[in-house]
């Protein structure tokens, strides 16, 4: 030590540059960090193939910032702000049939800086079966959320067949150009980022559920242990129900809550709507409300069957179609689906869970650690005590939501959601007219104290009038406040025209609103093909691509 010492001394140098790294850093000399094997490869995996992988190492902790170009666009991000010497760096954004350019920068913890040689990638051009994705409205002259657009694509291949041989998550900018997809050969549902940055991917009703990550690589496996066929993945891990279905979500604790199904034997169930009906012995699946842990074991559970009316039929409730996949194996006749329930928010603070059932138009709120019910909102037709006294009593004008979707809570404490509307009835009404029908973003104020619910906003008919009888999605959006709205159950008839009732060409919309009372429509993608039928289930503004920079904005 005392030679190299001398050696400075005696030349004069203020810094000595020496292969003897760690005496760089003690004479408080290095200059600007180093890189070696620098590499940017495309993503192997087809199944996600705008996206590409950035690999290096540094010769001290480093921070890479990425300039990301291809003639037209240009990013510029800091995918993690941790610094670390080795490196593999998602590179995401891309566009589809395009050479990129990625100047990587990196900077160490004293600020100095090293501009690496430019990169190149090139992508594949979308495939030729891809849905047409267009924007169909943007108004310039209004904020909207900043971010990027996540959503589901259903395709079918009937009238009423779902396609579960074919998925596709997809992400767009605001002028509706493709920014990431993941297509399988498997039916996706919903895809929701996980605290960890991975996105947690429902199937149909098959009875699975996925942790996928930013390059589509399926790293974990949850399966029903009570209904499912078919080949599972090494590893799967059982959950204690029937099947998943519409939704699940992920706890801070890490733990999930999620729609499970279950079979209960009646004695004595109506056979049709009429009153007075005769009854007979039945099979009728109900929603369970399951929370598991990550190793699939039950932490709880509760039959919606024994929360709500289990003699109440909602509109559907003698429906059998939806769950034959389920249970076609299992019973000489499919069960009767009477609640149908399709989302779920969880207030954390109260332990409690809020439920939207599509049978039964309604929306009820349950203690997680007792399985008591809360309140319900909803049209009151058909409730019998005690379910009656838990129900909330309008406060001003109130129009009863139908077969809705979508539901959350707000930072207003309010809720928000889609009122799909399809028919407007609970037996023995009879279905509203199909011209008269409508659909809507609708936010609701619960007094939960005083017992009273009263509806403070909405977002069609009187802006505009529209139809999805099913699926669909409303969410809050938090830096403007404004909603997007996945308005994705659509019919066109034989001429292309908009229907208001289930039938003729599935397509789809999503759209972003304003809030308040002058509520209007400021930007809107529209998913539709004469030859295919699309639908959306559900819609997600995220803040970034980037799992690290993200902030879910709805």
């Amino acid at each position: 030590m005392n030679h190299y010492l001398q050696q400075v001394t005696n030349k004069g140098f203020l810094c000595l540059i020496t292969t003897t790294l760690s005496l760089a850093f003690l004479l408080g000399c290095a200059g600007p960090p180093v890189a070696n094997d620098v590499a940017l490869v495309a993503n192997p995996n087809k199944k996600a193939p705008l996206a590409g992988i950035l690999t290096f190492t540094s010769d001290r902790p480093v921070v890479p910032t990425l300039l990301i170009e291809d003639g037209e666009h240009q990013q510029i991000v800091t995918p993690d702000d941790e610094p670390r010497t080795e490196h593999q760096t998602l590179v995401l954004g891309l566009r589809p049939g395009r050479t990129h350019t990625v100047t990587v920068t990196i900077r160490d913890q004293k600020g100095r800086e090293t501009v690496l040689e430019p990169l190149e990638i090139e992508t594949p051009p979308l495939p030729d079966d891809f849905p047409p994705i267009e924007l169909t409205y943007n108004n310039s002259l209004e904020d909207k959320e900043p971010g990027v657009t996540m959503i589901n694509v259903f395709r079918w291949t009937g009238q009423f067949d779902d396609d579960q041989n074919w998925g596709l998550a997809v992400v767009v900018d605001e002028s509706g150009e493709v920014l990431w997809y993941l297509q399988t050969e498997t039916f996706i549902g919903e895809p929701r980022r996980m605290h960890n940055g991975n996105l947690m991917v429902m199937g149909h009703d098959d009875g699975r559920m996925y942790e996928v990550d930013m390059l589509g690589n399926f790293l974990r496996e949850w399966h029903t242990s009570g209904s499912i066929t078919g080949e599972l993945a090494a590893g799967s891990i059982p959950v204690a129900t029937d099947a998943f279905h519409h939704d699940v979500i992920e706890l801070t604790s890490g733990n999930f809550i999620g729609l499970g199904l279950e079979v209960s034997e009646f004695d004595d169930f109506p056979s049709e709507y009429l009153p007075g009906t005769k009854r007979a012995p039945a099979q009728v699946a109900g929603d369970i409300l399951i929370e598991f842990a990550p190793d699939g074991s039950t932490v709880r559970k509760w039959s919606a069957v024994d929360i709500l009316d289990p003699h109440r039929l909602g509109s559907g409730s003698l429906n059998r179609s939806f769950y034959e996949r389920v249970y076609k194996n299992m019973y000489d006749s499919i069960p009767f689906d009477i609640t149908h329930s399709n989302a779920l928010y969880y207030i954390e603070e109260e332990d409690a869970l809020i439920v939207s059932s599509y049978q039964q138009c309604a929306i009820y709120k349950i203690d997680m650690a007792t399985g008591e019910l809360i309140w319900i909102l909803g049209d009151p037709v058909g409730w019998n005590e005690p379910w009656s006294e838990k129900l909330l009593q309008p406060k001003g004008e109130m129009t009863w939501p139908c077969h809705q979707h979508g539901l959350e809570m707000t930072p207003r404490g309010t809720l928000l959601l889609f009122d799909n509307g399809a028919g407007r009835n609970i037996p023995p009404q009879e279905p509203m007219p199909a011209e008269e029908r409508f659909s809507r973003a609708v936010e609701y104020r619960v007094d939960a104290e005083a017992g009273t619910v009263e509806e403070i906003w909405s977002y069609g008919p009187d802006q505009e009038h529209f139809v999805s009888p099913f699926i669909s999605d409303a969410d809050h959006l938090t830096e403007t406040g404004n909603v997007l709205i996945a308005d994705g159950g659509r019919f066109k008839d034989p001429e292309g025209k908009p229907m208001n009732t289930f039938g003729g060409h599935q397509w789809a919309r999503i759209l972003e609103v304003t809030y308040g009372e002058d509520t209007k429509k400021i930007w809107e993608l529209e998913i539709y093909d004469p030859k295919v039928r699309y639908s959306v289930y559900r819609a997600q503004r995220y803040r970034s691509l980037y799992p690290k920079l993200d902030r879910v904005t709805g």
